[in-house]
């Protein structure tokens, strides 16, 4: 396998979040709220390095993307693997491709690595926290462990690999945590399970306090990344979006977002009353050219006229004539 530095993110998704967990602070707010351990609360945005490269699978790049983050505590150096799923369907070789990923990483490593120091008996290898990011709108139900993925396993006692992922089930996860952390990951998982326009502006009037805290490069990337994965909401209030971009001007924003929505709401409802009047006209002109032609018919028959000439005069079908003859 041949890991890429630099290839095209094709799913709006991959670059929305890639650009959005480029910044350190808000990878670290993900492992301190979603990754389980004391030792994850610990970790601040200044003890990450990211690292430039992706070990996707080449079968794999078209479905799914990665990020690669270095920490360094103590003194102990340890990494955090990320994989963006945003396919529809869950891919059940999950544990297996992150093995692969993880074991690309140790190659590197132990390559970049002085060879009088791997060769020491005190070599270790750093250890990596696999993690899956995912949206899809079915559960996520693949094996969370390698070892559920091995034929005959329940035979076998420790001697077998083992590892276990953490999952983030983003339309999953549970919404009232969510609201509680009250941070920008939150609000932004929140808005990813409730999509559209007006959800967005709602969630926005609940987080107007955090929001006026962000800074403003992580106030324009969260901008940034709804834009990227909600392109129909953009073409509404991207442009309002675009006008604001020191983080403390929130509540004018969210107050011209509300304007709009609800003239854009009013708007339609006019359209609707207007095509429905129109509509409603043409049907009743419709209504009352068929009663004429039905008086017309009735005078005909009464005068004598057989079936044939009233069709021919009146219009109305033979069904018709018929009807009015009983």
């Amino acid at each position: 396998m041949h890991p890429d530095r630099k290839r095209p993110l094709h799913h709006p998704y991959d670059k929305a979040y890639k650009s959005l967990l480029s910044s350190r602070s808000l990878f670290a707010e993900l492992l301190q709220n979603f990754v389980p351990g004391e030792w994850a609360r610990q970790i601040a945005g200044e003890d990450l390095l990211r690292v430039d490269k992706s070990y996707i699978l080449s079968d794999y790049k078209e479905k799914e993307s990665d990020l690669v983050y270095r920490a360094c505590i103590r003194g102990q150096e340890f990494y955090f693997y990320l994989l963006l799923e945003f396919q529809s369907r869950v891919d059940f070789e999950m544990p297996h491709r992150l093995l692969t990923y993880m074991t690309e990483i140790w190659r590197d490593v132990s390559l970049n690595a002085p060879p009088a120091e791997v060769r020491r008996k005190s070599y270790r290898l750093p250890a990596i926290v696999p993690i899956v990011l995912y949206n899809g709108s079915s559960a996520w139900t693949a094996a969370r462990s390698f070892r559920e993925m091995l034929g005959g396993e329940q035979h076998f006692g420790e001697e077998l690999l083992n590892f276990r992922y953490v999952l983030l089930d983003v339309k999953r996860l549970d919404e009232r945590k969510l609201q509680e952390m009250d941070n920008l990951m939150g609000l932004i998982f929140l808005v990813e399970q409730h999509p559209g326009a007006e959800s967005f502006t709602a969630q926005l009037k609940k987080s107007s306090r955090m929001l006026q805290t962000l800074s403003p490069e992580l106030f324009r990337l969260f901008k940034s990344w709804f834009k990227l994965i909600n392109p129909k909401e953009t073409e509404q209030i991207g442009h309002i979006l675009d006008e604001f971009n020191d983080p403390k001007g929130v509540d004018s924003m969210i107050s011209n977002l509300t304007k709009a929505l609800r003239d854009e709401y009013y708007e339609m409802r006019r359209k609707g009353l207007e095509e429905g009047k129109v509509e409603g006209m043409a049907a009743g002109k419709a209504e009352g050219e068929r009663a004429a032609r039905q008086e017309i018919a009735r005078n005909l028959l009464a005068e004598g006229m057989s079936a044939e000439q009233t069709m021919r005069l009146s219009g109305l079908t033979r069904e018709e004539i018929d009807r009015l003859s009983t």
